[in-house]
């Protein structure tokens, strides 16, 4: 069973993509008249529909991507993380009142949240290792949103709101595929660090016996028997000539003292 904070982005990234389709389908077969009402003003007239579906799953989502964000210490704390919160509690507000003008404001303040949260992103993501992958992406999506802003504000005050359902939902597909990336490398991030603690547990470490090794017997040097110098090697003949000197030396002696005691005699 998978931990509770290893689900926040696989809850996140789900809720996003419904809410995504939902908006989607809510827009087919949509008169080009209704793209100059805004936000509010079609929830206020579906009232239950999917739109308003649409808003309190995405706030939903992106409160679970924020715990997700949160869990991992991604780099988001500080106005980054308030302004996303911002973004939360906007979109709920817009999700449950009845009041159009109160759900015009909300997703107005909604809207310039993320897009300031998505703006901070990109710099804070660039400085990070884990999360540089998606700070090009984002850094496009940010200038995207921001873009989408100015037009927003251009039609919302000079442009005499002409075409502003058009630059709202614009604006807001933007900031949830923003969401979306943050979203995808999150589960990226969750699921390697699941990954690596498992193989770890299912693989035990190889204990490797020291080997001993054998002690060298060195074999006693069969050397043949070398005659030194002080042992002469003499043949029977020079033997037995030796010994005939030796005998006729001590001959000699014996008789050379005979005939000493003899002459004193």
């Amino acid at each position: 069973m998978l931990p509770l904070r290893r689900l926040h982005p696989l809850v996140a990234g789900a809720g996003m993509l419904v809410a995504s389709i939902t908006m989607a389908v809510g827009r087919i077969g949509v008169p080009l008249d209704a793209l100059h009402l805004t936000i509010g003003q079609s929830a206020a007239l579906e009232r239950g529909g999917s739109t308003e579906f649409a808003m309190a799953l995405l706030a939903l989502s992106s409160l679970g991507l924020l715990a997700g964000l949160r869990a991992v210490r991604a780099p988001v704390s500080g106005w980054p993380e308030r302004l996303m919160l911002t973004w939360v509690v906007s979109l709920t507000v817009a999700a449950v009142s009845p009041v159009t003008a109160v759900i015009d404001v909300m997703i107005a303040i909604a809207l310039a949240s993320l897009a300031g949260t998505a703006a901070l992103m990109v710099r804070r993501f660039g400085d990070d290792e884990l999360w540089r992958p998606v700070g090009r992406p984002l850094e496009w999506l940010a200038l995207g949103a921001g873009g989408g802003l100015a037009v927003l504000t251009y039609v919302a005050f000079p442009g005499h709101r002409v075409m502003i359902g058009l630059a709202e939902w614009a604006l807001l597909g933007i900031e949830v595929a923003a969401l979306a990336v943050v979203a995808v490398q999150l589960v990226r991030i969750t699921l390697s660090s699941a990954v690596s603690p498992a193989a770890t547990a299912v693989t035990p470490p190889v204990v490797t016996a020291p080997v001993t090794a054998a002690p060298s017997v060195t074999p006693f040097p069969l050397r043949a028997w070398v005659p030194s110098a002080r042992t002469p090697v003499r043949s029977p003949a020079m033997s037995a000539s030796v010994s005939m000197a030796m005998t006729l030396e001590t001959a000699t002696t014996g008789a050379g003292r005979s005939t000493g005691v003899l002459s004193r005699h």
